[in-house]
């Protein structure tokens, strides 16, 4: 198969955006399983990225540890502030009701969170909130606040300080019936309570696995920003500026679909900024933003790697996120339950080739990962050995990488025999549909499906290539229209999260393969707030999937970043969710 990928190379865009934009869909409503009472945080970290992006096959080596926060500095940087170039969300505003956990980041450096994420390991850790717990029902999470935290205005003075009402309102905020806020179902379905200034619960009727990260800085969503100065602005317009917020900086100006520009809030109380101003300047096209870099107009950027050579030729360097989520995987479309809460009723399309265990684990032998890494993603690809669960994360079971070759591994000849099993042969080929599709992390993802596609070929797999408009493909796929297609797939987002949205039938349905077990296993662990009873559940039903062969796991994929080294020094940041856009305070320049 080398020859089949001569002279490709994909094009890697890590500004991980469309990944997750179908999470402003979703919404949790389970089982009740109440989960005995813990005390966070306890999340546990993913796997680390490894590896070195200026040579394709150099040795990865782990990163080194790295503060949580930025670390104070001696002295000041020799810039006053630094340029990120960075591709535009789908939604600007200053209201974040109108903005989902992909949009929101350009506001992220003004506000903080009762939770905060540890950029080394995405391991919650504290924020406003200086201690939580589970109530003992597991259906709630009660935060004890950081007393005496200043909001600040656009001129960085003090606006008053944050207290339980201010948490109180920007759940309001996200509820209204104007927003579309990406947790705004979680929050509709949580009765808060107010015990003091400094003390606040939320609970729900079931709990909601989803909860801790939405609330934290992980997926985004429940940024904190103040009352007193939100009843100041026209509710529901908030065209000049955006609420105040308490994070280490505050908003100065926004060119729409041009920039927005924060200036550094001084002695913040827990984040000391190192720049006195960050503009995050939008650059859509891939060439604008190398071309910004090497003239020294932008100073952090993203860039296609077939760039990277160039860049670095010209003395720029590359910084990747820590932690190991950014997944590309194929997703089989046609396997789902008729009824979630009775297997007797079998599934929607009993006949297509997509429900042959056979037929799916030739699916997976037919691959050559090996030549897939080599040539799309520079052997900077980490392979995935069980869908969605990285292998430092707590759910993990050390045989899915033990068994992963034997049952996983590129052997045509194995492929062959599992469809000869099941009366497939030359005469007799399975057929199935491949979409050819375009993301927008990839300007290389149609020959990645392409050399899926004839990997299969070879094994006497009859493949359809279809093109088809997103948003049609996207509609047939939510009404489980598709019957037997398989699609690239590309998710930044937590574990419990992913799963969700590829495995279970809850909203919105249409990604991977479902099963029964799958279903009653999820359910138990997406409805318990204990880490440790999430993981246990997350590992039971990810051994189905991978027993099952549910899904076809490709790459763990690197989400980097190429920095003007005569302007930044450093930046950590775990890659998480919104790719590079998180822990902008964490920007370190050069001295």
């Amino acid at each position: 198969m080398t020859g089949l990928f001569s002279g490709k190379r994909m094009l890697l865009l890590v500004a991980a955006l469309a990944a997750v934009a179908v999470l402003a869909a979703c919404s949790s409503d389970g089982d009740d399983n109440s989960a005995p009472a813990a005390t966070v945080p306890t999340v546990e970290p993913v796997a680390p990225m490894t590896g070195n992006l200026t040579t394709p096959d150099a040795t990865a080596v782990p990163a080194a540890p790295a503060p949580a926060t930025a670390p104070v500095m001696a002295s000041r940087p020799k810039n006053d502030r630094v340029v990120l170039g960075l591709i535009p969300p789908s939604a600007l505003s200053n209201s974040f009701r109108n903005l989902g956990s992909t949009s929101v980041f350009p506001l992220k450096p003004i506000y903080e969170y009762l939770m905060d994420t540890d950029p080394n390991t995405r391991a919650h850790i504290p924020g406003l909130a200086k201690s939580w717990t589970i109530e003992p029902n597991g259906a709630g999470i009660r935060f004890i606040l950081e007393e005496n935290i200043p909001f600040h205005d656009m001129d960085g003075n003090e606006a008053g300080v944050m207290v339980a009402d201010d948490v109180m309102w920007t759940r309001e905020d996200i509820i209204h019936e104007t927003s579309t806020s990406s947790i705004r179902s979680l929050m509709r379905r949580a009765t808060p309570e107010v015990v003091n200034d400094h003390e606040i619960v939320f609970r729900w009727e079931e709990p909601d696995a989803d909860a801790l990260d939405f609330i934290a800085n992980q997926v985004g969503g429940m940024e904190i920003s103040s009352r007193a100065d939100a009843d100041t602005l026209e509710a529901g317009v908030l065209a000049d500026r955006p609420v105040n917020g308490t994070g280490p900086y505050v908003f100065k100006s926004r060119s729409q679909e041009q920039n927005i520009i924060h200036t550094k809030v001084d002695d913040h109380w827990r984040i000391p900024g190192d720049f006195e101003e960050i503009e995050i300047r939008w650059l859509s096209e891939s060439s604008t933003r190398n071309a910004a870099l090497l003239a020294g107009e932008v100073h952090l950027t993203t860039i296609p790697f077939d760039d990277e050579p160039a860049a670095l030729r010209a003395g720029m360097k590359i910084i990747t996120g820590k932690v190991n989520t950014m997944r590309t995987f194929m997703q089989m479309q046609g396997v789902y339950l008729k009824d979630a809460s009775d297997p007797s009723s079998g599934f929607l399309y009993p006949d297509s080739p997509l429900m042959d265990k056979n037929v799916r684990h030739a699916f997976n032998k037919a691959i050559n990962r090996d030549e897939l890494n080599t040539a799309f993603f520079f052997n900077l690809g980490q392979k995935m050995t069980a869908i969605h669960v990285a292998e430092s994360h707590g759910g993990y079971n050390a045989r899915w990488a033990t068994e992963f070759d034997d049952k996983y591994g590129f052997d045509p000849a194995a492929a062959r025999s599992l469809l000869a099993d099941s009366g497939y042969g030359p005469k007799n080929p399975v057929e199935t549909n491949l979409f050819l599709i375009t993301v927008t992390q990839y300007s290389g993802g149609e020959d990645v499906v392409e050399s899926v596609g004839a990997m299969w070929e070879d094994i006497g797999i009859k493949v359809n290539y279809l093109t088809m408009d997103r948003a049609q493909r996207s509609g047939l796929s939510r009404k489980l229209q598709l019957d037997n297609h398989v699609t690239l797939g590309v998710l930044i987002a937590p574990p419990i999260l992913a799963l969700r949205l590829g495995h279970h039938t809850s909203s919105p349905r249409g990604g991977g393969a479902e099963n029964y077990d799958v279903e009653r296993l999820f359910q138990n662990a997406r409805t318990s707030l204990d880490l440790a009873v999430q993981n246990r559940w997350l590992q039971e039903a990810t051994d189905v999937i991978y027993d099952e062969f549910l899904s076809i796991p490709l790459f763990w994929v690197p989400v980097h970043v190429v920095y003007n080294p005569e302007v930044v020094d450093d930046w950590v940041f775990p890659g998480t969710v919104s790719g590079t856009y998180t822990h902008m305070w964490n920007i370190i320049g050069t001295r």
